[in-house]
């Protein structure tokens, strides 16, 4: 199932490297190197689905040209210790398909890289189970004019962070846009009070790891994964609702299969994954829910079921209280009265509003009651799952806007929304259980008006209820 992986590095003549090896070697190309006379031969590398260059549309012809970029990348640096490009690696849901782990791809690259001013060059690559994507990054912008001076600003642990984040917001936008309920979590399992070791990533394929010719790094990274294994497995069998938490973290709803897969690498060895699956089985916090409509078991913890109670609960209080309605007389006009209905509702009393629109009327229409709202004295703050969608949010309703996980940060370190507040939240259709529910806490808490905005196309497409539709149902609203 979906993992979180994101790893960074650089690659350096300090460590004997050449970013004309690097990129051939990633894109499974023929690359003559003209710093070292040498030609880099990987045409015949296995398991590359695809490569392709992104960057800035004013650029030079020549940045399209693989051999041509990384040799001029390699001319641009004369220290014999040069840092000379950056390598992202990425792993990909193997919910998506091959199409849809693509435009992902493409996708977190112009946002993240190529609008900073980077050329990229990525590949996908990994059979069906292990998919992910390797991003070759110039550490100079490129104009009409070539490479500009290294950019040192995007060496800071800020930017990495940032990018952390947006991968993990990249991904379940994509996960949700496709219709799967799934999501992964760029924070580290501590932060999500998951009581289980993170595991090493090998590099190695399973039929190779008995190989007596391994090199020792590897043997002994294999080696510390198996006790990490072993002891997650003793964790869970002490406590099977470790496992349901950490499970149901990704998947709030999921069938024997995803539950064997989930526990496979978090266990030692055949008789340690038996007796955990059976602990799993039998712990009393395992929920069985109907099957699905391909009549396979399904099941969620007491936990999650518990959780989807407490977020109904909250979300009928909040409907019913009274406060931030905006009296008839002084609400303003909308441009297509077709929609006067919608508004009056939106703007008027309860805490707590759903809407599904297409992304045309949900402009015109948020634009018209931010407006309405800072009228009668309101604060109005917008979110959405990722930084690009907040920003869009912003530029297209005025509303000043940050992403999720920003107000998150703000809400921990006792931040609060206040009785004058009105939190927008677009692509509330995406939101898990738990964040969800976090969200209408924090605007329950001050008292705060709370609209949850789901586009329509999306909505529709996802396979399952997501939680914005229990919300919906909860408080009546079609």
């Amino acid at each position: 199932m979906a993992i979180y992986h994101l790893t960074v590095h650089i690659i350096s003549r300090a460590r004997g490297q050449s970013a004309v090896a690097a990129a051939a070697y990633r894109a499974g190309d023929l690359l003559r190197d003209e710093r070292y006379g040498v030609t880099h031969n990987y045409v015949g590398k296995r398991g590359i689905v695809h490569s392709e260059i992104m960057a800035p549309e004013e650029i030079p012809s020549w940045v399209r040209n693989r051999e041509a970029l990384w040799n001029r990348v390699e001319a641009a640096e004369f220290r014999k210790d040069s840092q000379l490009a950056r390598v992202v690696e990425v792993g990909l849901p193997i919910e998506l398909a091959v199409g849809e782990r693509l435009a992902l791809v493409r996708d977190y690259i112009a946002t993240e890289f190529v609008a900073q001013g980077m050329v990229a060059d990525f590949c996908i690559r990994g059979q069906a189970h292990n998919p992910h994507a390797q991003i070759l990054l110039t550490l100079r912008g490129v104009t009409v004019e070539g490479f500009g001076p290294k950019q040192r600003c995007w060496n800071g642990k800020a930017v990495l962070h940032r990018w952390r984040a947006a991968w993990a917001e990249c991904a379940n936008d994509h996960l949700a846009r496709a219709g799967h309920a799934v999501r992964i979590d760029h924070r580290t399992l501590e932060a999500q009070q998951i009581e289980l070791m993170p595991g090493r990533r090998i590099g190695v394929a399973r039929e190779r790891r008995n190989d007596a010719s391994l090199p020792e790094h590897l043997v002994e990274r294999l080696a510390e994964q198996q006790r990490i294994a072993r002891d997650n497995g003793d964790t869970m069998l002490t406590d099977p609702t470790v496992a349901l938490r950490a499970l149901t973290h990704q998947r709030p709803i999921f069938t024997e299969a995803e539950l064997d897969q989930f526990l496979l690498p978090r266990t030692q060895d055949t008789d340690q994954f038996d007796a955990v699956l059976q602990a799993v089985k039998l712990c009393p916090d395992l929920i069985r829910l109907a099957p699905g409509q391909d009549g396979a078991a399904r099941f969620t913890s007491r936990d999650m079921v518990e959780a989807e109670r407490s977020l109904v609960r909250r979300a009928v209080s909040m409907a019913s209280r009274r406060g931030h309605g905006v009296p008839p007389d002084q609400r303003g006009a909308v441009d297509d009265e077709s929609w006067r209905q919608a508004f009056d509702d939106l703007v008027g009393d309860g805490d707590i509003k759903t809407l599904v629109l297409p992304d045309h009327h949900k402009t015109t229409l948020l634009a018209a009651a931010h407006r309405t709202w800072a009228a009668n004295g309101l604060t109005v703050e917008g979110t959405a799952s990722s930084r690009r969608a907040a920003e869009l949010l912003e530029s297209s309703t005025g509303i000043k806007s940050r992403s999720l996980a920003d107000y998150e940060s703000q809400w921990e370190s006792g931040g609060e929304l206040g009785r004058e507040s009105v939190l927008v939240l677009d692509g509330a259709q995406g939101l898990g259980l738990k964040q969800l529910e976090r969200l209408l806490a924090a605007a329950d808490r001050g008292r705060a008006k709370a609209v949850l905005v789901a586009q329509a196309h999306k909505l529709e497409a996802m396979k399952v209820d997501s939680p914005f539709d229990t919300v919906r149902r909860a408080i009546n609203v079609e």
